[in-house]
């Protein structure tokens, strides 16, 4: 948590446009990691960020989330959500006419051609 504060004490002094973070979620435990949100939250006026985590509470406080599955061998999927701040009020007055609240885009990768082996000449 100590480099975190670190990282963030900079940019309440010189904030970037853009950050990647890569697993800096991974040390924290669920209280910290709701605090990490937190201070995210804080400079998206700001900044941008691009998060790499595995961490589900870190991903539920995103905006949008990327991801990669591999349903099969050879095969990847793409996934794309928009999550949307859902509040209180809007649960209550959701209609079922209105479209729903994440919008999923999911395009498959075609595999890859399996390359025919040429075969060796035989040993003389």
């Amino acid at each position: 948590m100590t480099a975190v504060a670190l990282l963030f004490a900079i940019y309440m002094v010189k904030p970037s446009p853009f950050a990647l973070l890569d697993e800096l979620d991974a040390a924290l435990d669920d209280s910290n990691i709701g605090r990490f949100v937190d201070s995210l939250k804080g400079f998206l006026s700001q900044s941008q960020f691009l998060i790499i985590t595995h961490n589900q509470h870190t991903i539920a406080g995103a905006d949008i989330v990327y991801g990669v599955t591999m349903p099969e061998k050879g095969v990847s999927r793409i996934l794309s959500m928009r999550l949307k701040k859902i509040g209180v009020e809007e649960i209550e007055t959701a209609d079922a006419t209105k479209p729903s609240s994440i919008e999923t885009e999911a395009p498959t990768l075609k595999p890859r051609r399996e390359r025919k082996k040429k075969d060796a000449p035989a040993p003389k």
